[in-house]
């Protein structure tokens, strides 16, 4: 058991176990023993015998140049450096930085910053009313003629299609793991969670150009879509990419659609843009720095 000195009277920090991380998967259900996994690590504070918060961290190989980070304090020991003090020992363990995700304006937005988090993306607001008439005209103007419903492919090719625009996508912000590597982590992700006759895939010369994925089921409030060109360089990428959008949208009837991009996404992001009616909440991707 480590103590810290500078902590408040009490407070102690020791590698989770799994009655530990047990305690905390009401309100955190990332949270998993300490060595749970290859490069897992986990710890918990302690007010003497009282659990008073768990952080977990782990190797993301979808993006390996920053590790996971996932931190819970209960209410009644919050704002007594808990979280800090479970973060930064931690961090000293892995010793790479951390990736972690808040709404600016938010509590856990403020935590994060306050260990030196620094943003190195943004998710800009993103919901869609696609029942609103300014929506139904853009999708009239930018439907195409070669997008296809997603279960007209198999799963397969689904997920080389998913993986080669995710990697795209990435590629100058957060280069992703080998490609074998992808595909292992995606197919079942493809398989459990992609809504195929939603989703829209667009062929050139039988070839998958462009896509605008949909996830979710319909008992969902919303459709989640995320939508990009594999190959951005293509003349014909943006309007790929706005028919794809164009479906997606038209078939969504009143169902609210919630993209998921990023302001440097090279077609996405612009197409976004020439909607008028977008409402929600901007997201940041943050780096706590090691």
């Amino acid at each position: 058991m480590t103590t810290v000195a500078s902590l408040p009277s009490g407070l102690s920090l020791t590698a989770a176990s799994a009655a530990d991380a047990g305690h905390f998967l009401g309100d955190a259900p990332w949270a998993r023993a300490d060595g749970w996994r290859t490069g897992g690590s986990a710890l918990v504070a302690k007010v003497r015998d009282e659990l008073a918060g768990i952080v977990v961290s782990a190797t993301n190989s979808i993006h390996p140049q920053r590790d996971l980070v996932f931190v819970f304090v209960p209410a009644k020991f919050r704002r007594q450096g808990i979280g800090t003090a479970l973060v930064t020992s931690i961090k000293a363990r892995r010793g790479v930085p951390f990736s972690v995700k808040a709404h600016p304006g938010t509590v856990a937005h403020s935590f994060y910053k306050s260990l030196g988090a620094v943003r190195y993306q943004l998710c800009p607001p993103e919901r869609i009313d696609a029942s609103h008439s300014e929506v139904r005209r853009w999708a009239r103007e930018n439907r195409g003629e070669a997008v296809y419903a997603g279960d007209r492919f198999t799963l397969p090719q689904l997920t080389e299609a998913w993986t080669e625009m995710y990697a795209v996508v990435h590629a100058t912000w957060s280069p992703t793991g080998p490609r074998e590597t992808l595909l292992a982590e995606f197919g079942p992700m493809i398989k459990e969670e992609l809504d195929q006759t939603p989703s829209a895939i667009l062929l050139r010369e039988d070839r998958i150009v462009a896509a605008c994925f949909v996830f979710g089921t319909e008992q969902d409030p919303e459709i989640e879509a995320i939508c990009e060109s594999m190959d951005p360089s293509s003349a014909s990428a943006r309007e790929d990419v706005a028919a794809c959008m164009a479906k997606v949208l038209t078939d969504a009837r009143n169902t609210p659609v919630m993209f998921d991009g990023h302001i440097t996404d090279p077609h996405f992001y612009p197409l976004l843009r020439s909607i008028q009616v977008v409402t929600g909440k901007p997201l940041e991707l943050l780096e706590i720095p090691a």
